[in-house]
């Protein structure tokens, strides 16, 4: 075998390997995996043992790595923590961008005498900061808590800041900073963004509502958007990165978050394309550079100490603005503290046009490891201690979410056990029960779940949402006697149904199996009209009755409303009248719910009207009540009549609250025992 490695059978099957062995060897030594596939790209590359050449063909699949890399970033992002916590956030990104920024900058003009545009990018490169330490927050269970919200908030904007100023920066070192490039720059950029933010959502929104495709379509619909979106940044002047950034912000509003879909975009990114460039970034490192004298070393350390300060200044001053604690202000730091995604992002455009030389390159390698490794180490220690101070607060243990979803068309089965994944609660150890009902043992052998490509989609949807899948067939006499007799069996929370919408359904079913089920199961019920495979809702329109807050359902069809909410990230407009509206705004404290949430009604609303605010990327929730309860009356009776005259276009859902203190203990410590 020759060296430099040209064949590119062998060169993918090396990488690969390095890909299998090297993340979990660092997992078991405490060490970031993306520091190890850098370091095997140094090994390997033509700066370092030289088995692989400059010219081996990874360069494409690392700029797909690099693209996909700024596409995860935003696309996995919690918008609806960013929304509630918008404020802190914006003034923690100001912070953790404004002082690392005139930091770096001071220090590399100044001091290393770099000129005023490489100053400037490297400065770009001290304000980013990529969330590494975040899974360590979820495994603490404490992704809730405020300085992990703000600080995701604020990786959004000084991300979009550092983007802006990189489009700037790398468009004026090929011209002049005139009143042309200005005019061009603005209205370029403000094309762009027409296009991503008003165009685009309209086409994704349009293919996943008409296009009902399979998986495998769906996913090769979403690396098209990424790099289209590339494509048309690069047409407007902007760097392709601006694009998938941008994209993954669009995007995150359409794919669920809980969801296989969302789930096989990340696998794939972060096992195949970002991995391989990972170990490119590696092959541009000359380690021969750290041995030829101390400028490298000298460089880089200087680089880390402010990079790691600035941040800490910039959690320091949040922290005196909200007067956090210290272990909220040390766990605000770990996660804003480490240099990955961006900084790598930066760097390589900056090296690519010129304006950074390999010993940046070299110098950042060396920023990505110290700061990944405080960050790892700070967030740990911090993050313990919030999730001390949380146990002292929430004493009570919750008990699982068990939901049932009755199936047996396979049209409407699929879009209803996403919906029904989509409402579980990820910190209540739910599992998910599709059910099945025949009244012969021959039916049986017919059934829905005996559908091997079914049976294996809902297996892959649950697992993807880390949701205990338990199905289950059962031979009954009827279907509310068979649905009744499995959620005493499994001990559901909730139960899950579909229906058509149409009118003589809506008799049928709403006169029937409906009427058994709510005379018998205390459980919480919910009777789901989808119009679109994948739930993905722009706005959620809740019908709230009189007294509804009185129930004893109330804290848990809110609490379910909001994580619909929180994996839609879209709009959310309660409509009840002045006394409801009272009971509501008590957990508005906990709920941080803006005004705009509300809707105050003196009496029904029109209907008709209504229903021209809403449209198939919609949902409406009525919240219903059973009979004998203090919130029912004679107009929920006929609302199934209503929603199907009026809401035929758009989802529905009517809810039915558990009359059962099913929830004590979870209901008590999620809003404060309201």
């Amino acid at each position: 075998m020759h060296f430099p490695i040209e064949n590119p059978v062998i060169v993918l099957a090396l990488c690969l390997f390095i890909m299998l062995v090297v993340p979990p060897a660092c997992k078991r030594i405490g060490m970031p995996s993306i520091f190890g596939l850098i370091l095997s790209g140094i090994l390997i590359g033509p700066k370092g043992f030289h088995l692989i050449g400059e010219k081996s063909g990874l360069e494409l699949l690392s700029t797909a790595g690099l693209l996909y890399l700024m596409f995860l970033m935003t696309l996995e992002i919690d918008m609806f923590s960013f929304r509630k916590n918008k404020f802190k956030s914006v003034w923690f990104g100001v912070f953790t961008f404004i002082i690392p920024f005139v930091s770096g900058f001071l220090l590399t003009h100044f001091v290393f005498n770099f000129n005023i545009t490489a100053s400037l990018l490297l400065a770009c490169m001290f304000s980013t900061h990529t969330l590494v330490s975040y899974p360590i927050a979820g495994r603490l269970n404490i992704t809730k808590a405020e300085p992990v919200v703000v600080s995701i908030g604020g990786t959004i904007i000084t991300d979009m800041a550092v983007l802006l100023f990189l489009t700037i920066i790398t468009t004026s070192h090929s011209g002049s900073l005139d009143v042309f490039f200005w005019m061009k720059t603005i209205l370029s950029l403000t094309v762009f963004m027409f296009v991503m933010f008003w165009g685009f959502p309209k086409i994704c929104r349009w293919y996943f509502a008409y296009f009902q495709s399979d998986d495998s379509a769906q996913y090769i619909f979403i690396l098209s958007s990424l790099f289209s979106s590339g494509f048309l940044a690069e047409l407007a002047g902007i760097e392709p990165i601006v694009g998938a950034f941008m994209c993954g912000l669009v995007l995150n509003r359409v794919i669920p978050h809980q969801s296989t879909l969302m789930n096989r975009t990340a696998f794939i990114g972060n096992s195949f394309f970002i991995p391989f460039f990972l170990i490119y970034i590696g092959m541009l490192v000359d380690v021969r550079a750290f041995f030829k004298g101390f400028d490298t070393l000298i460089l880089a350390a200087a680089l880390i100490a402010v990079a790691l300060s600035s941040k800490y200044l910039a959690a320091f001053a949040t922290q005196l603005l909200y007067r956090y604690t210290k272990a909220e202000r040390l766990l605000l730091f770990g996660l804003s503290s480490s240099h990955a995604a961006a900084t790598i992002a930066v760097v390589i455009v900056g090296y690519q046009i010129g304006i950074f030389s390999e010993n940046i390159i070299n110098a950042a390698v060396l920023i990505i490891l110290f700061t990944c490794l405080v960050s790892t180490f700070v967030t740990d220690y911090a993050g313990r201690m919030v999730a001390l101070q949380q146990k002292e607060q929430d004493v009570q243990e919750h008990k699982p979410d068990r939901i049932l979803v009755p199936v047996s068309n396979p049209e409407t089965a699929l879009p209803l056990f996403n919906f029904a994944v989509l409402i579980h609660q990820p910190h209540n150890n739910p599992s998910i029960s599709p059910l099945t009902i025949a009244t012969t043992p021959q039916q049986l052998e017919h059934s829905i779940l005996k559908d091997k490509s079914i049976a294996g989609y809902f297996f892959n949807q649950a697992s993807a949402a880390k949701i205990h899948y338990q199905p289950a067939m059962r031979v009954d006499s009827n279907i509310s006697e068979g649905i009744m007799r499995a959620a005493l069996e499994i001990q559901v929370t909730h139960i899950v149904l579909g229906w058509s919408g149409k009118s003589n359904t809506a008799r049928y079913f709403f006169g029937t199996i409906i009427d058994k089920l709510l005379e018998n199961c205390p459980q919480m019920i919910l009777v789901v009209n989808l119009t679109a495979k994948i739930p993905k809702f722009r706005k959620i329109y809740v019908l709230v009755p009189r007294n509804a807050d009185h129930e004893v359902g109330f804290q848990a069809w809110m609490h379910l409303l909001l994580t619909l909410h929180r994996h839609n990230s879209g709009e959310l407009l309660f409509i009840t009248d002045k006394n409801t509206l009272k009971g509501i705004m008590r957990m508005k404290k906990v709920a941080s719910f803006p005004e705009k949430y509300f809707r105050v009604l003196s009496s029904l609303p029109d209907m008709k009207a209504l229903a021209g605010e809403l449209n198939g990327n919609d949902l409406l929730v009525v919240i219903s009540a059973r009979q004998n309860t203090v919130s029912y009356s004679r107009r929920l009776a006929v609302m199934p009549r209503v929603v199907t005259r009026y809401f035929g276009h758009t989802s529905s859902m009517i809810l039915y609250p558990e009359q059962m203190d099913i929830f004590p203990d979870i209901l008590g410590v999620t809003f404060g025992g309201i």
